[in-house]
C-alpha cells in the first residue's frame, strides 16, 4: 500500500504531520508515530513494514506497533487516502 498521491497533499512539521486532502477539502493532524508511517507510506510498503518503522524509530513493542499501524491504516483506508488499488 501507499499514500493516494492524486490530490493528496502533506507536510511534516515540528514532527507532527499536516494531511490535506484537496478532493474533500478536509485536513487531518498526525502525531509522531503518524509522521513515521506518513513518511514510510511515500513508497509501497506492507503493514508489516510500516510497524517494523515504528518499533525501530521509536523502541515499542512489535505488537503494539502493530495494533498502531493497523489503526492508522484504518483511519486512512476510511478517509480514502491510500491508493485505490491498495484499498
Amino acid at each position: 500500500m501507499r499514500l493516494r498521491t492524486n490530490g493528496v497533499s502533506w507536510r511534516e512539521i515540528d514532527g507532527e504531520t499536516v494531511i490535506l486532502d484537496l478532493s474533500s477539502s478536509t485536513y487531518l493532524k498526525t502525531n509522531a508515530a503518524g509522521s513515521t508511517i506518513m513518511r514510510l507510506l511515500a513508497e509501497e510498503r506492507t503493514t508489516a513494514e510500516l510497524a517494523d518503522g515504528l518499533v525501530e524509530e521509536y523502541g515499542i513493542p512489535a505488537d503494539q506497533a502493530k495494533v498502531d499501524t493497523e489503526t492508522f491504516i484504518a483511519m486512512l483506508r476510511e478517509r480514502n487516502l491510500l491508493d485505490t488499488a491498495d484499498s
